[in-house]
């Protein structure tokens, strides 16, 4: 294995995203909790694997704690600053082709959501709810499936001028009239349901996301269809992945703290918590494809360019 040695190029981009972390944490509106009073999932989790992608799994993991708890303000938001840690552990890991000599990147990371995934079911709350880690299960599935090919993919793609086509303005025209009107109606819902004692209003600008996932895919189709689509297919898994990790690690939290956080839910029984869960099933799995989207169209447009520029060392780090 090789010797840790971090170059300033490297600390530099690890407080860059650490920066990033918590500017976003900090300062960007987070998606309310359902039955958490005041807490929210931040966009930071949709920037996670990124970190993990460019900088790699462990700096990656660095800069999304630091950031994470930079940007803390009690207990829970301290554990959960470890969620967008993992992802990029994990995104990172999917990209890395091996760790040393012999042992391959993409085993950590199915040990990682392995565990999560244990630890979800040794719950009461788990086991009542068995069919709710579903996106999860589905994304241990794809790097089982596809192992080392989501690294050779990403080291296979080069910025190469040649490669550029057309790009298809009209599907990038309509997904950003898409986000905007998904914005748009996201903020109006959630005045109305601050102004409004019905609490199910909360629930509504959930129903916009249906607008982010058609204008966030729209835009990815329109800019990078260019792109070979190995490349595109390998880092929408790798964010996937770490995001959905995020999301169980972040579960888990929630229930060990679920006095604290949500003491509505104080003395009720493991079925009506798991029904809880299963009724925001739909809702969790529209948010992180949301935030799939969003962080694949970053990476895709960020590692190429950095790659060519000499700014990312992780084109030899996948290869080792």
């Amino acid at each position: 294995m090789q010797k840790l040695k971090l170059s300033a190029r490297e600390i530099a981009l690890t407080a860059i995203f650490a920066a990033l972390s918590w500017i976003v944490s900090e300062f960007v509106p987070g998606i309310p909790i359902i039955g958490a009073s005041g807490s929210s999932i931040s966009f930071d989790a949709s920037l996670a694997p990124i970190y993990g992608v460019i900088i790699g799994p462990y700096l990656g993991f660095l800069a999304a704690v630091i950031g994470g708890l930079a940007a803390a303000g009690n207990l829970f938001t301290i554990l959960t600053s470890f969620c967008t840690g993992i992802s990029a552990f994990v995104a990172g890991m999917l990209t890395t082709r091996r760790v040393g000599k012999k042992i391959y990147g993409w085993i950590f990371s199915v040990a990682a959501i392995a565990i999560l995934l244990v630890g979800w079911y040794s719950t009461d709350v788990g086991r009542a709810a068995p069919f709710y880690p579903i996106p999860h299960i589905t994304g241990l599935l794809l790097v089982l499936i596809a192992r080392g090919w989501i690294a050779t993919k990403i080291l296979e793609e080069k910025a190469e001028e040649k490669t550029v086509k057309k790009l298809k303005t009209e599907y990038m025209a309509w997904g950003t009239i898409c986000l905007l009107i998904g914005a748009t109606c996201y903020f109006a819902y959630m005045d109305l349901a601050n102004l409004s004692s019905l609490e199910i209003l909360a629930i509504l600008p959930f129903l916009n996301y249906a607008m982010f996932i058609i204008g966030a895919f729209s835009i990815i189709y329109g800019f990078f269809s260019w792109i070979k689509p190995g490349f595109v297919t390998a880092i929408a898994i790798a964010c996937y992945c770490g995001i959905i990790a995020d999301h169980m690690l972040g579960n888990l939290i929630f229930l060990g703290m679920m006095d604290v956080v949500a003491p509505s839910l104080k003395g009720a029984s493991s079925e009506f918590i798991a029904s809880i869960f299963m009724m925001v099933l739909p809702i969790s799995v529209i948010e992180r494809t949301l935030f799939t989207a969003i962080a694949t169209t970053i990476a895709v447009a960020l590692l190429p360019i950095l790659r060519k520029a000499g700014l990312t060392y992780r084109k030899a780090q996948m290869e080792s």
